[in-house]
């Protein structure tokens, strides 16, 4: 892929921030070795104006981790990267 359908596509990330039930949390065989615990606090989800940070210091993250897919240390979480990244197709 060009650099420049790579910028394009990291550009239309929407991230999402939910409250979810630990029960209801499927494990796969993909990791992606990204550490989001450290961006989102639920204190900030509380309040609706800090809720919108958090979303855009999520999508910076996403983005920095999707152009750099290529510098990933194991061979496994390369591969979930690459699972994290595709398109959902229904």
């Amino acid at each position: 892929m060009s650099k420049k359908k790579v910028e394009r596509r990291s550009k239309c990330m929407k991230p999402f921030v939910k409250y979810i039930n630990v029960r209801h949390v499927f494990p796969t065989r993909y990791q992606v070795d990204m550490d989001l615990k450290k961006a989102v606090d639920e204190a900030d989800l509380a309040n609706p104006e800090r809720k919108v940070d958090v979303k855009k210091g999520l999508k910076k993250i996403f983005e920095d981790r999707y152009l750099n897919q290529k510098t990933v240390t194991s061979e496994k979480k390369a591969a979930g990267s690459q699972y994290f990244f595709q398109r959902l197709r229904f």
